[in-house]
């Protein structure tokens, strides 16, 4: 991968490769459909398994729509963002977009995506209002939510019996209860085997700031304090200095950067870990355990306190400038509405808040996935908050730079304050 183009679609998205060109994308001119059979390009991310079941998706779509033929693109998460901003830059953005919430703004704000409100064929009377709000940006309508998950804690219950400690009570408990527990696990447990990893993300961030009541962004800006953002760095430190997790910051990076199955969740050796809810079947696999989902702890031991959000897993989106787009929200139409689509789909794109998606797949879904959907269904009567604020344009980037403010906090090279400080400067400068 070029890393300077990797980090122009990471900053500016559509806008990586030409802001002057992304520019062009905003025309008043309606497109024009080509004579003939509408053929459609269609791009997304996603491994192996995605792609086979995506393509049955595809194929069920043209027995059902001989006048529309599809053509995929698909590409793994790690280049799909270097592809599309330079299709995009160079105006053969594919007709339908698979979306993500991080780069929504990017290329809403530059006029890359089409209203989805006025796009002929797209059936939106099914829409909850909580997806209506994720896939909206400045008052339009540019993604559809393909489901929801969470970011929530999941446990191993064979680490904690064979350390003596109770599963806690997520409905009740608080930051100093999770602190507590974890560290009695580690203390109980053979060397190597901690009570808590992962997390450290602007997902876990995000849900603290809630609890704080602040938000990791504003429409315009950050929404949070620097002595809030900084009291996050220090809670994230205790947690390596306590024995609630690992000791050392250079433990922390390591289980960090290699491949999910080698991380100490996976492998038995961590009692809790943060993950959001679509990757337990994942965590089942690999540890061999029935891996349960917690509640995040709270400052006050109110679940209705504890920040927690539901976010879009991943959305669809038409491009502005496609010339079929009566048959992209045709195509669009079926991903979203078809029953028959949500049964090849299952929940491997998040839980549809569809109650006729869901029913539809209902027959061939899994204990793990049955215990997802309720517990979302349960958790999910607990918030009380609005959705996150969409990250502003310009801000696609951020993530990383938490995580590298972080590893600063940890090794011991700046401050919480400072380390805040300094975070704040960096998002800022990003945003436009």
């Amino acid at each position: 991968m070029n890393p300077t183009l990797s980090r122009r679609a990471l900053l500016l998205g559509a806008g990586a490769l030409s802001a002057a060109a992304l520019a062009g994308c905003s025309s008043s001119a309606a497109p024009q459909a080509t004579a003939g059979p509408a053929k459609l390009q269609f791009s997304f991310w996603g491994p192996d398994f995605y792609q086979r079941f995506t393509q049955q998706m595809v194929d069920a779509f043209a027995a059902e729509h001989a006048d529309i033929t599809v053509a995929t693109q698909p590409s793994e998460w790690s280049s799909y963002w270097d592809k599309l901003a330079t299709m995009v830059a160079g105006n053969t953005a594919p007709d339908v977009i698979n979306m993500d919430g991080k780069y929504l703004a990017e290329y809403g704000g530059r006029g890359v995506l089409a209203d989805l409100t006025k796009v002929e064929g797209l059936d939106l009377s099914g829409l909850t209002d909580d997806d209506r709000q994720a896939g909206t940006f400045e008052g339009k309508l540019y993604a559809l939510s393909t489901g929801r998950n969470a970011f929530a804690l999941f446990a191993n219950p064979a680490v904690f019996s064979a350390a003596g400690v109770a599963m806690p009570d997520d409905s009740t408990w608080t930051w100093d209860d999770y602190l507590s527990t974890a560290q009695a696990i580690t203390k109980a447990s053979p060397e190597g085997t901690v009570g808590a990893t992962g997390g450290g993300t602007y997902a876990d961030l995000t849900i603290y700031l809630r609890q704080k009541g602040q938000d990791l962004f504003s429409a315009d800006g950050v929404g949070y304090t620097d002595d809030v953002l900084a009291q996050w760095f220090e809670l994230q430190k205790t947690i390596m200095t306590s024995g609630a997790g690992f000791n050392s910051a250079s433990k922390a990076q390591e289980d960090g950067s290699v491949p999910y199955e080698q991380q100490a969740f996976p492998t038995g050796k961590s009692a809790m870990f943060w993950s959001w809810t679509n990757q337990l079947a994942n965590a089942q696999k690999a540890t061999g355990q029935d891996v349960s989902m917690l509640r995040p702890p709270s400052f006050t031991g109110k679940a209705a306190e504890n920040g927690l959000f539901l976010k879009a897993s991943m959305f669809w989106s038409i491009a502005a400038k496609s010339p079929q787009q009566k048959a992209a929200g045709t195509f669009v139409d079926f991903l979203l509405n078809s029953p028959q689509a949500a049964k090849i789909q299952q929940l491997n794109r998040g839980v549809p808040s569809s109650e006729a998606a869901l029913s539809a797949m209902e027959a061939d879904l899994s204990a793990t996935d049955k215990y997802i959907v309720e517990w979302l269904a349960q958790a999910g009567k607990d918030i009380t908050l609005p959705s996150p604020t969409i990250q502003p344009e310009g801000a696609a980037d951020s993530q990383n730079s938490i995580a590298r403010a972080l590893q600063e906090v940890r090794f011991d090279r700046q401050t919480p304050a400072a380390a805040a400080k300094q975070l704040t400067v960096e998002i800022t400068g990003m945003i436009r």
